[in-house]
C-alpha cells in the first residue's frame, strides 16, 4: 500500500481545501493500491469529509486534545470519532515547538487510542545529524510511546524539522534512506512488527524529488505540504510520487 497525503495551513481558503479534497477523491477512486488522505484546518473537517464520501479518502484533524476534562477550546478524539474522521495528525513538528512535550503527545496517542482512531505520528530531529547514534536516540524516544501503549498501527510520519517549511533544506535521498533504516531498527528494537507502522516522508517534497524519495525500498508513502495544496500540485506530485514506488515496490503484496 502506497500512502499519500498532505496537511494544510490556518491561512489557506476554503476554495483551495476544496480543490484538494475534490483531485484526492477523484485519485483514491481509482488507484486501489493506493491511500490517500487530506488534514484540513479544524473548521472544514465536516464539509470535507461529506465532500470525499465513498472515495475512500481519508479525512482528518491536524491535533486532537490531550486532556481529560471537559475544557473550553479543547477537541476531544470522542467528537472528532463522532465526525466520522479516518486519521488523526499527532505530533507535527510546528506543533511541538509551541512546546508540546513527549507527555502531552502520548496523551493524545492514548485519547486517540480509546476512540479507535488511527494516527499519523509525526518524528524527525530538529537539526541535521550526521551522526547516526544520535540520530536513533532521537527516534528512540520519539517511537518509545508506541510500544508503551501498545499502539497496533500508526503511519509514520518522518519529517527532518530543518528540511520542513518554506526555508527548509532539502534532505538529500541517502540522508532519507539511512533515517527509514534507523526508524526500522528501533522499531524491531521495540518489537513493533514495521508491517504495521509504514513510513511516510515528508520535508521539502516537491514535483522533482518526490519520484526518488517514493522508489526508496523503505518509503511507503510521501507527506507533501506547499507542493500539493492544489488541484494541480497534489495530482502532478502524487503521480510522480507512485510512478517511483511502483518501480521498486511490488504492488500485489
Amino acid at each position: 500500500m502506497f500512502y499519500f497525503g498532505t496537511n494544510t495551513k490556518q491561512l489557506l481558503g476554503r476554495k483551495l481545501h476544496e480543490e484538494v479534497v475534490e483531485i484526492a477523491s477523484h485519485l483514491a477512486k481509482f488507484n486501489q493500491a493506493v491511500q490517500l488522505f487530506v488534514l484540513p484546518t479544524m473548521p472544514l473537517l465536516v464539509p470535507l469529509k461529506k465532500m470525499s464520501f465513498g472515495s475512500g479518502l481519508w479525512i482528518g484533524p491536524q491535533e486532537i486534545s490531550g486532556a481529560q476534562g471537559n475544557t473550553t477550546g479543547e477537541i476531544s478524539a470522542n467528537l472528532i470519532k463522532e465526525l466520522d474522521a479516518d486519521l488523526v495528525m499527532v505530533g507535527h513538528a510546528e506543533r511541538r515547538a509551541l512546546g508540546l512535550t513527549e507527555a502531552d503527545l502520548a496523551a493524545q496517542i492514548k485519547n486517540c487510542q480509546e476512540n479507535d482512531l488511527k494516527i499519523i505520528y509525526c518524528i524527525g530531529e530538529k537539526t541535521q545529524q550526521e551522526n547516526l547514534n544520535k540520530r536513533r536516540e532521537v527516534f528512540k524516544k520519539q517511537l518509545i510511546v508506541l510500544k508503551d501503549l501498545q499502539i497496533p498501527w500508526a503511519l509514520i510520519g518522518y519529517e527532518p524539522v530543518w528540511s520542513i517549511g518554506v526555508n527548509g533544506t532539502p534532505a538529500g535521498i541517502s540522508y532519507i534512506e539511512q533515517s527509514f533504516t534507523i526508524i526500522n531498527e528501533v522499531l524491531n528494537e521495540l518489537e513493533l512488527d514495521t508491517k504495521n507502522f509504514p513510513l511516510c516522508y515528508g520535508g521539502s517534497v516537491n514535483i522533482e524529488n518526490a519520484e526518488e524519495i517514493a522508489s526508496l525500498k523503505l518509503c511507503d508513502g510521501l507527506f507533501v505540504g506547499r507542493s500539493a495544496w492544489s488541484k494541480d500540485g497534489f495530482r502532478n506530485v502524487f503521480e510522480k510520487a507512485f510512478s517511483g514506488y511502483r518501480s521498486s515496490h511490488d504492488l500485489s503484496v
